[in-house]
């Protein structure tokens, strides 16, 4: 093992931790977002809040430590871990890393998208309630369109 290798490890190491921290706040907050629970949505974006901000620390702290190696920031992680020796420890950090940032940006894309869904159907609700939305256009026997509902308009609370 070179000594980069030995400088390389406990930084990879930290940023699966802080990548693993991540995971677990998109879980959480998916979890929180299909029960409906308001206080535990804002607990979980806090957390995944924080947890982006870890794991872009470490991130840094790596791309530093490239640096005072001579290897550009923007430099695959694969090349770094050749040059330190292609430690199979490294290699195997690495594909942890790149297995779960894969899962995260999945878990953040579904997230996204439940979080439209709801707001869309949060939105449809508010239509009905301000009596905005009064359905799709219908067309008489001439032709002429009209709209029509046979809904009541909900009073003024």
């Amino acid at each position: 093992m070179s000594a980069d290798s030995g400088q390389l490890t406990p930084l990879l190491k930290a940023e699966l931790s802080t990548l693993t921290a991540l995971e677990q706040a998109l879980d959480a907050e998916h979890q929180a977002l299909v029960n409906n629970q308001v206080e535990e949505l804002e607990r979980a974006t806090t957390t995944k809040n924080a947890a982006v901000a870890a794991h872009r620390a470490q991130q840094e702290r790596r791309i530093g430590w490239m640096h005072g190696l001579g290897l550009s920031p923007d430099s695959p992680l694969g090349d770094l871990v050749s040059h330190c020796g292609d430690n199979a420890t490294d290699i195997d950090l690495q594909n942890q890393l790149i297995s779960l940032a894969t899962q995260c940006q999945e878990s953040n894309r579904r997230n996204g998208g439940l979080i439209l869904r709801l707001q869309d159907r949060t939105r449809g609700a508010l239509d009905v309630l301000r009596r905005e939305d009064g359905g799709p256009d219908l067309y008489s026997l001439s032709g002429s369109r009209e709209h029509q509902s046979d809904s009541r308009t909900l009073g003024k609370a």
